[in-house]
């Protein structure tokens, strides 16, 4: 991922020194009219020495220091000196006075195009903390320091007030999270960031970088890689034929018939299967499926799920409710799923739990579906997919 940052527009604090000029001494007020004159004929040498002579007269009154300083900010500004800019404004806002924000505005945005980040965030939580336009400066001051968590400290509460007004932080500035936890390697940290960019503005490529990061996991290689997998199919995400035949394998294990002839049929109206590699065990793989599906009557499952109820083989009615479910029988299969679930004999609760929100989800109970997944725990993969199902569109 490449993020391009952006930097916010200078802030340039503008004096009038030929009006301010005519209330002082003409000591000074005529070298701060020169300077001016020098100023805007951009000879900024001229205008700093015109700025020394007034700030050599002896006595200066408050007025005439500070009009004095504004000017030197200036003349530092507009010649791009941009660290002598923020210093000079950043002891303007020290100074006090009505205009400090703004000076203070000044020197945090100097600071930043001087690349000093640290100074930078200093002015900004100091004088500027609720100030919109310099939140956004401050996160991309985080970023440039490299120092993510605070990055994310400061991203918090818009994604909380995301979830509940449904206006998130801006694409870019999540971007910037992502890449600022990439580039520390911090793969969880990175993660979390991801969900969010699918969760608000989901796209392949978002997904592909979502999954890849999972697929770091064992877990999603071994037990639950069937249910990865069906989360990549959900996406849009990329699929090999090696993925599609090893998956559709898994299925027939599992006793998954319907399910395996869904991912077989997509292998080849995707062209991923049939067409290269060893074509002809993808068709023997294909008829298999045919056979084992044929096979499977309604007769045949629902005796199959009485022997489970007699032997308390729980596992075994999950999956043939899971079947029936796939093959668009929601109405006989989502009830023997349930009662799988609630017999407490399931090992993996969290795994099934996933998987009866998939069912859900595919017979169009999309509020049954929502709140099984928010049931899953466990801390496992399991969990982290059933976290990211809400967000497949």
């Amino acid at each position: 991922m490449k993020f391009l940052g952006s930097v916010a527009a200078a802030v340039v604090i503008l004096v009038a020194p030929m009006a301010v000029a005519e209330t002082m001494r003409p000591e000074v007020g005529k070298p701060l009219q020169a300077a001016e004159q020098d100023i805007a004929a951009h000879r900024f040498s001229a205008a700093l020495a015109e700025v020394n002579r007034a700030a050599d007269v002896p006595g200066l009154t408050d007025e005439e220091s500070t009009t004095i300083k504004e000017v030197r900010a200036e003349i530092d500004a507009k010649s791009g000196n941009n660290a002598a800019a923020a210093a000079d404004y950043a002891a303007l806002a020290a100074a006090g006075g009505p205009q400090s924000g703004q000076m203070a505005a000044a020197a945090a945005t100097f600071y930043y195009q001087a690349g000093d980040y640290a100074k930078t965030i200093q002015f900004i939580k100091t004088y500027l903390p609720n100030d919109p336009q310099f939140h956004a400066l401050l996160l991309q001051s985080y970023y440039q320091t490299g120092d993510c968590a605070a990055l994310s400290a400061a991203l918090a509460p818009e994604l909380k007030a995301a979830k509940r007004t449904g206006h998130p932080p801006a694409e870019q500035t999540l971007n910037m999270a992502a890449y600022c936890y990439n580039a520390h390697k911090d793969a969880a940290g990175y993660l979390d960031i991801m969900t969010d960019l699918v969760t608000y503005y989901p796209s392949p490529s978002y997904w592909a970088d979502v999954l890849g990061s999972l697929q770091a996991n064992p877990v999603f290689q071994d037990r639950l890689s069937l249910d990865f997998f069906r989360l990549q199919l959900a996406t849009g995400a990329p699929v090999t034929a090696d993925e599609y035949m090893e998956q559709t394998q898994v299925a027939l294990q599992l006793g998954l018939n319907a399910e395996a002839g869904k991912i077989i049929g997509q292998g080849f109206a995707s062209g991923a299967l049939g067409t290269t590699g060893d074509v002809e065990r993808q068709k023997r793989l294909k008829a298999l499926v045919v056979t084992r599906t044929a096979a499977a009557t309604p007769s045949v499952q629902a005796a199959a799920a009485q022997t489970a109820i007699q032997t308390k083989d729980f596992q075994t009615l999950f999956n043939i409710g899971l079947n029936d479910a796939d093959a668009g029988d929601g109405a006989t299969g989502i009830p023997l799923m349930e009662q799988a679930i609630r017999s407490g004999g399931i090992t993996q609760i969290d795994q099934a739990e996933l998987e009866m929100g998939i069912a859900y989800k595919e017979s169009g109970q999309t509020q049954k579906a929502l709140a099984m997944w928010g049931a899953v725990g466990g801390g496992d993969g399991a969990e982290q997919l059933a976290k990211l199902w809400p967000d497949v569109k």
